[in-house]
């Protein structure tokens, strides 16, 4: 690391101490993102709500909430805190500093970081071995894992479903609450639903974040760049991975039925748009917490998803890859294209109304307090 990074780094660390401006008698240390706290929210990722629901429901459970970034490293006197949460130096910090008397709370946003940093470079060789390049800034490999986080704390809060569980549970012998990922619920998902054009039975989106071959996009190019029958619609960050951008360049903007749009608002009307277009969701991830893309787009959007388990959310209305190959995508998109069209009707409504009813904003919070309760037990026993 160069002195002008650490430099850098040193005085751009952030600490938010009291947020809340309480006079509690404990403290908690939330150890995730700070910028929720000091911009005003954007709908580019669900962090922002989750970071400031951790430090809402701590400090209604009766603490004073201070704030640090994930990667904060200065020193940290950890003996004022009763708990910490989220993830991130500060937990190898404090089970090195001989001090035992806080609760530790790791909070996973994806599966366990031992099998998604397995999982993504297994996709990372099978491109390498078709394509003969190393697209290495496509993964979503974590070089700095914090083992301590993930095996000595007193519980685990993650997002997602019991697949996201057992990947903690290979590892970790003690108390995992798992919730449902939040998403922003920005357009009506059953006005969009009774305007999907004729055509939408044959139109797919792929819509994800950084991370395009971890995301499995590549898979999905390989598939639809032979099914000119069928349109795939891409959102998602494509410019910021131009090593990719360049190796599948004549997918993404050289084949009429793959229409690429880049990063995209999701309340705009170009979104909307996109949605009543299309009746499926196609996202072949190899490790996700709550997939809130997904979620994202079938709340929004009343889609259908063709997904992988892996993604880690389930509404019982999905249609399932069952490997990372162009064959499991191939067979998972003919099981969708055989639904009627009042089948398809029907299961766009039902996962609607599951993601409405189960992955809400004011659900997620529900959840997170019953786990933070069960955790660290009521208010009047604090």
């Amino acid at each position: 690391m160069s002195l002008l990074f650490k430099l850098y780094k040193y005085f751009n660390s952030r600490k938010i101490s009291n947020y809340f401006k309480t006079k509690y008698s404990k403290n908690a240390l939330l150890s995730y993102i700070t910028y929720p706290f000091v911009k005003e929210q954007n709908l580019s990722h669900t962090n922002y709500f989750e970071a400031i629901s951790h430090a809402k429901i701590l400090n209604e459970l009766g603490f004073n909430v201070d704030i640090i970034d994930y990667d904060y490293d200065r020193n940290v006197d950890f003996s004022k805190y009763r708990v910490l949460v989220g993830f991130g130096e500060q937990f190898t910090n404090y089970f090195n500093s001989g001090f035992t008397h806080m609760k530790t709370i790791y909070y996973g946003t994806g599966m366990h970081v031992c099998h998604q940093n397995n999982a993504t470079l297994k996709r990372l060789k099978q491109v390498y071995q078709k394509k003969g390049i190393w697209l290495t800034k496509s993964t979503r490999y974590v070089e700095k894992t914090w083992t301590y986080q993930t095996m000595l704390v007193d519980a685990i809060i993650a997002l997602g479903n019991d697949i996201c569980k057992e990947s903690y549970a290979k590892y970790y012998n003690g108390p995992i609450f798992i919730i449902p990922a939040p998403f922003y619920k920005v357009l009506d998902g059953y006005e969009i639903l009774s305007k999907k054009t004729k055509n939408s039975a044959k139109g797919f989106l792929w819509f994800g974040g950084a991370g395009l071959i971890h995301k499995g996009l590549d898979l999905v190019l390989e598939y639809f760049i032979e099914h000119p029958e069928l349109t795939l619609h891409i959102c998602g960050p494509i410019k910021n991975e131009p090593d990719f951008e360049k190796l599948y360049y004549k997918e993404l903007y050289q084949t009429p039925n793959i229409i690429t749009h880049g990063f995209i608002d999701i309340s705009s009307e170009h979104f909307k748009q996109i949605l009543e277009e299309c009746a499926f969701i196609i996202f072949a991830s190899c490790s996700e917490g709550g997939g809130a893309s997904v979620i994202t787009a079938i709340g929004n959007g009343a889609l259908i998803p063709i997904i992988t388990k892996e993604t880690t959310i389930s509404t019982n209305f999905e249609v399932w890859i069952e490997d990372f190959t162009v064959e499991e995508i191939e067979k998972a998109v003919n099981k969708a294209l055989s639904f009627s069209e009042d089948a398809i009707i029907e299961m766009q409504k039902a996962n609607l109304e599951y993601v409405l009813e189960n992955h809400s904003q004011t659900n997620y919070y529900k959840e997170l307090k019953k786990a933070y309760i069960g955790i660290l037990g009521y208010k009047d026993d604090l």
